[in-house]
């Protein structure tokens, strides 16, 4: 066996150069400032897609709730704190609140506007007015209408 000499064996770095590390820091930088925009978006939309479905649904509830208990069930809304709330007529006795306002909501809208502010469901499954709702976090709007019959409808607001 022959002998290596000193001079053919080569030293490799075992780490990354400050350029190597700036240079995957810059590239990582562009692309979370081409993506983050696009990410906030959807984060909105998907907020705002999501209290949509949970509004219908409480729509929904009320009418059961009416339809169950044999009692008429008014819905309250409260456009300052993007609130609204389920109050059984008869007794005044509060059935649920929903808010989608402030830092303990997880939907953050920047809107919940019910017109009109005030319905009530009753056993029959009759409501005392066909309800609009307009909902909206920063650019994205949904429409939930609401017929007196209680057919309920998500749609884009344009």
């Amino acid at each position: 066996m022959a002998k290596q000499s000193s001079q053919n064996v080569r030293f490799s770095p075992l780490g990354f150069t400050i350029f190597e590390l700036l240079v995957v820091l810059a590239i990582l930088g562009i692309l979370a400032t081409i993506t983050g925009p696009a990410m906030s978006r959807m984060v909105r939309h998907n907020r705002v897609n999501r209290a949509a479905t949970v509004i219908a649904s409480d729509l929904q509830n009320a009418f059961a709730v009416a339809a169950r208990q044999r009692e008429p069930v008014r819905i309250l809304a409260d456009a300052p704190s993007r609130s609204y709330q389920f109050i059984d007529r008869k007794t005044g006795a509060v059935l649920r609140i929903r808010t989608f306002y402030g830092d303990t909501s997880e939907y953050r809208l920047t809107k919940l506007e019910f017109n009109p502010a005030t319905i009530d469901v009753y056993p029959n499954g009759v409501s005392s007015t066909a309800v609009t709702i307009d909902l909206e976090n920063g650019d994205y709007k949904k429409q939930i209408t609401a017929s007196t019959a209680g057919f309920v409808r998500v749609k884009p607001k344009i």
